[in-house]
C-alpha cells in the first residue's frame, strides 16, 4: 500500500467504529445502522478513501476485470467495440483488458492463456478462426462467461453478430438493379462469421435475380490492407475485369482504391465501388463511397450488456445470439456500366 493511501483502519478511526463495521458498509451490508452508515460514508469522502481491489478480489474471487481480445486494436471497427463495450464495462465498476490475437490462432491462446492467469472475470472476443476446435475447448475449459463478438462456435457461447447478409443482398441489388453483370468481391477469409455471411447474401442476390455468378470475381482471402490491393490488381488485369467491386473487410478500402487508381480507372465513370465498411475515409474521399453501414459500436454494447448479465446470474438461460441489422447507404461512387 502506497504511504500516503488512507487505509479501512484510517476510515474506521475517523468514523469512530470498528473496522468489520467499516468493511460491512464498503460492501453494502444492509445490517448496519443508518446513522452508523452515514459516518462511515463521511469519513470514506473526506479521506477520498478507495478500497483495494486486491484485498477486494482476494475476499470476493472476482477481480473486476473483463479480458477483450480483438484481432488487431488498431483498426477503427475494433475501436468501435471497445467504445461501445466500455460505456457499459466501466459504469459497473469493471475494467477492460485489451488485447490482440492479429488473426493468429498462437498468439490467440497466448492471450487467452494470459488472462486466464490473471483470473478475469468474463471475456469478449473476435476470434480468428471459428472452424479451430482446439479454441472452442480452451474457450471451455475457462469456465467463465464468453461472448463472441460479431464471431459464432456453434451454440456453446453467447454472440453478438452483424446482418452482413441483408447488407450484401441490398448493395449486389443495387448494383444488378444498374445493370452491372460482372460484380466481384472481396470477401475476407470464410472461417469467420462476417465472411460467409457476406458470401451468403452476394450469391442469394444474384439467384433472387436469376443471374448467374462468376467464382473467379468471389474473392476469399484475409482482410489485410496489402491483400486487397494485390486482389484488385488481379481482377482489374483479368481479359473481361469486373465493372463493380464490393469490398467486404474493414481495412480493405483503402487498398481496392490504390490498386484502381494504379491502372487510371475513374470511379463510378470506368468502375463502380461500394465498402462493406462506412469508414470517415468512405465518407471523405471524392467521390464519396456507397457504403454497408454496420453499428459495430452497438456489437461491443449489447456484448457487454449480455456479459454483466452473466456475470450478475440475471440471465442463467443457456447461450443466446443477438443479431444487429446492417442498411446500405448510398453515395456518389456507383453508375451503369459502360457500354462495352
Amino acid at each position: 500500500m502506497p504511504p500516503n493511501r488512507p487505509t479501512i483502519k484510517d476510515v474506521a478511526k475517523m468514523a469512530a467504529v470498528s473496522v468489520g463495521t467499516a468493511s460491512r458498509v464498503i460492501n453494502g451490508n444492509s445490517t448496519v445502522k443508518p446513522k452508523t452508515r452515514a459516518r462511515v460514508k463521511e469519513a470514506i469522502s473526506k479521506l477520498n478513501y478507495q478500497p483495494n481491489p486486491v484485498a477486494q478480489s482476494m475476499r470476493t474471487g472476482a477481480t473486476r476485470t473483463i479480458g477483450c481480445i480483438l484481432r488487431n486494436l488498431k483498426t477503427p471497427v475494433m475501436a468501435d467495440f471497445i467504445k461501445g463495450a466500455e460505456e457499459i464495462i466501466s459504469p459497473a465498476g469493471y475494467a477492460l483488458m485489451l488485447a490482440n490475437n492479429y488473426d493468429s490462432p498462437q498468439a490467440e491462446r497466448a492471450v487467452i492463456q494470459t488472462f486466464s492467469k490473471r483470473f478475469v472475470d468474463g471475456l469478449l472476443l473476435t476470434v480468428c478462426d471459428e472452424e479451430d476446435a482446439q479454441i472452442l475447448d480452451f474457450l471451455k475449459e475457462l469456465n467463465i462467461p464468453v461472448v463472441l463478438l460479431d464471431r459464432q462456435l456453434g451454440t456453446e457461447f453467447d454472440s453478438v453478430i452483424v446482418d452482413h447478409s441483408s447488407g450484401l443482398v441490398q448493395a449486389t441489388d443495387y448494383l444488378l438493379g444498374l445493370g452491372h453483370r460482372r460484380i466481384a468481391l472481396l470477401a475476407g477469409n470464410p472461417v469467420v462469421h462476417p465472411s460467409r455471411d457476406s458470401i451468403v447474401g452476394f450469391i442469394k442476390a444474384h439467384e433472387a435475380a436469376g443471374l448467374a455468378w462468376d467464382p473467379d470475381l468471389l474473392i476469399c482471402s484475409d482482410f489485410w490492407e496489402k491483400t486487397a490491393y494485390e486482389k484488385t490488381c488481379a481482377l482489374l488485369a483479368l481479359d473481361t475485369p469486373p465493372t463493380a467491386i464490393i469490398s467486404g473487410g474493414t481495412m480493405m478500402l483503402p487498398g481496392v482504391l490504390r490498386a484502381i487508381r494504379k491502372v487510371g480507372l475513374a470511379i463510378p465513370k470506368d468502375i463502380s465501388l461500394i465498402t462493406g465498411y462506412d469508414s470517415e475515409l468512405a465518407q471523405l474521399v471524392s467521390p464519396s463511397i456507397t457504403a454497408i453501414h454496420k453499428d459495430f459500436s452497438t456489437v461491443g454494447t449489447l456484448g457487454a450488456e449480455l456479459l454483466l448479465k452473466r456475470l450478475n446470474r440475471t440471465m442463467t438461460d443457456g447461450p443466446c445470439s443477438i443479431l444487429v441489422p446492417s442498411s446500405f447507404v448510398e453515395r456518389e461512387s456507383c453508375s451503369k456500366p459502360k457500354a462495352s
